[in-house]
């Protein structure tokens, strides 16, 4: 699985652009992983109101289970900063 950081979210992950878990199952695992390696600015960043769009192999997980969306080997999970211009 890899877990990929795009746009100032990078700011909260020390600049990394990528990640691979040890092991997780479901999406709320991968969470619990990436909170203890970046800390609570990164989990308020995802968590904040429409702030971040997190897709599993290109879908949405607001489709798929939200924080229950299941993972296996290989997924590829993103995490997206929803950026409003106007």
């Amino acid at each position: 699985m890899t877990v990929s950081f795009n746009g100032p979210i990078k700011k909260y992950t020390g600049g990394e652009s990528s990640y691979s878990p040890v092991c997780c199952s479901s999406l709320r695992g991968l969470i619990v992983e990436l909170s203890d390696r970046y800390g609570e600015g990164f989990v308020s960043f995802i968590n904040g109101t429409g702030s971040c769009l997190i897709l599993v192999n290109g879908r949405g997980t607001m489709l798929s289970g939200g924080l229950d969306t299941p993972l296996v080997h290989g997924d590829k999970v993103e995490f997206l900063p929803v950026v409003i211009a106007g």
